[in-house]
């Protein structure tokens, strides 16, 4: 039974954290007799000790191993599991999760207007903000979105109940821009040019972007291939990181070669080979797999046809209001013209059961996994029928699904994802003089990847919040 009695409560969209009256007369908190997983795949430390001073991690180890000053604030622990705070590392602000936000799948503007949507999305992430650390997410990389999105990453650090954010901003691309591109600003840049690869680059790495995105690359197409490689030495220069979306074995290849650090979505066209996990070793490269957010955009597309609600499992109520207004209300788009008759009886013809991903994407994880590539957990989340926070709960228990041991799964989601956002000397793992961002489990994590969905504290920069089961809308 902890004895720290902070909550998470949901009004309207904004985090309410009732503290408890002497949190703040010590500089000291040690939580004692959890089991702890550090985050770098290692032994737990069972009994264990977890000291913090202000918003860092003083020591950590075995009761007894640390020297607990005179005044420190005791939380009982006991019988709980502790790992780093979780990290999804991919995501995008721009995007709610149904298809207002993506006018390229499903054009809603009549009811949903897209410019309304992108003012509101840039306006309001604190919504975000709740449900991400409500499912004990401390830290997000947006890897795609729009250019106020990089903005995000300093705010958020002054934001004490806030995860830690990176953001790449715009992403370059083959194609011309999208129907959710606005005059004022734009989530496409067609890379029409060597000079507007480096332009692009220039000027995301001064806003103090994370990254750099490439939304596909035409790796059969020497030109274009011949400006993506100029972008990718801008990239260098700045020091900054080459991200590519890619989904052939040609396009991944062609990524790795190019530089790319990480790989967001599986190999899906077929089984990847020696060459490709040899590239992958020698580079460096980390891949994300994103396994559901496919079958996502099906399971929203039911949800609109009127076929089947887009399910949702969240028994902390972590998915904020607005958002179960908008996904709870879709079937009112059940005569849209993109529901064909056709589409519909394919729409039909999908179980959610057992078609959330496939063989292809499931068997290139594994191979990967067995040869030791770097691999993270990012959902892609804000994608129809893919919701922020509590996607990542079916994000790695599909990784568990394709063979990934859940002990490895705890550091593919915390130090792994960290390192994404090269923010790894920061947290990401339980190390002294590193970020107290940490969750309470009430079931051992490393048994059963399910069991992070036992989640009933976190911790955040060293301030303890409950999560309250509770639905808050």
């Amino acid at each position: 039974m902890l004895s720290h009695n902070l909550s998470f409560s949901v009004i309207i969209v904004t985090l309410l954290i009732s503290c408890s009256a002497n949190q703040n007369e010590t500089e000291y908190t040690v939580l004692k007799g959890a089991t702890v997983f550090d985050g770098n795949g290692g032994e737990p430390i069972k009994n264990s000790e977890v000291l913090i001073r202000n918003d860092r991690i003083d020591c950590i180890g075995e009761a007894g191993d640390c020297s607990i000053p005179m005044g420190t604030e005791v939380i009982d622990a006991s019988g709980k599991f502790i790992t780093p705070g979780l990290i999804d590392a991919h995501m995008h602000f721009f995007q709610t999760g149904f298809f207002d936000s993506r006018p390229d799948a499903m054009d809603l503007n009549d009811t949903y207007p897209f410019p309304e949507i992108a003012a509101y999305q840039e306006q309001n992430p604190e919504r975000y903000y709740d449900t991400y650390l409500c499912s004990g997410i401390t830290g997000v990389y947006d890897v795609g979105g729009m250019s106020w999105s990089v903005a995000l990453q300093e705010q958020a650090e002054e934001n004490s109940r806030a995860p830690h954010v990176a953001a790449a901003g715009p992403l370059l691309t083959p194609v011309p821009g999208a129907p959710f591109d606005l005059p004022s600003d734009r989530v496409l840049v067609q890379l029409d040019s060597e000079e507007t690869g480096v332009k692009m680059v220039q000027y995301m790495s001064a806003l103090g972007s994370t990254g750099v995105k490439f939304w596909m690359l035409r790796a059969d197409d020497e030109d274009y291939m011949d400006r993506v490689k100029a972008a990718a030495n801008e990239i260098e220069k700045h020091d900054n990181q080459m991200i590519v979306h890619a989904t052939s074995l040609d396009q991944a290849k062609a990524a790795v070669e190019s530089g790319a650090k990480l790989l967001v979505h599986s190999v899906s066209d077929q089984l990847i080979d020696d060459e490709f996990v040899e590239m992958m070793k020698e580079k460096g490269t980390i891949y994300n797999p994103t396994l559901i957010v496919g079958a996502g955009y099906t399971v929203a597309y039911r949800a609109a046809a009127d076929i089947a609600p887009i399910p949702i499992n969240d028994p902390n109520g972590c998915v904020d209001q607005r958002t179960r207004e908008l996904i709870t209300s879709a079937a009112q788009f059940k005569d849209h013209p993109r529901l064909s008759d056709q589409f519909k009886e394919r729409l039909q013809n999908f179980d959610p059961e057992t078609d959330m991903t496939t063989d292809i994407m499931l068997q290139n994880l594994k191979t990967l996994y067995e040869a030791g590539v770097p691999i993270v957990v990012g959902t892609d989340a804000g994608n129809p029928g893919t919701l922020h926070g509590i996607s990542i709960y079916d994000e790695m228990e599909m990784m568990q699904q394709a063979g990934i041991s859940p002990k490895d799964l705890i550091v593919m989601a915390t130090k792994n994802g960290a390192m994404t956002m090269n923010r790894q000397n920061d947290f990401g793992t339980l190390e002294r003089d590193k970020l107290a961002d940490l969750i309470l489990l009430e079931s051992d994590p490393s048994e059963d990847i399910t069991n992070m969905r036992s989640l009933s504290h976190v911790m955040i920069k060293g301030e303890m919040m409950e999560v309250i089961k509770v639905q808050r809308y």
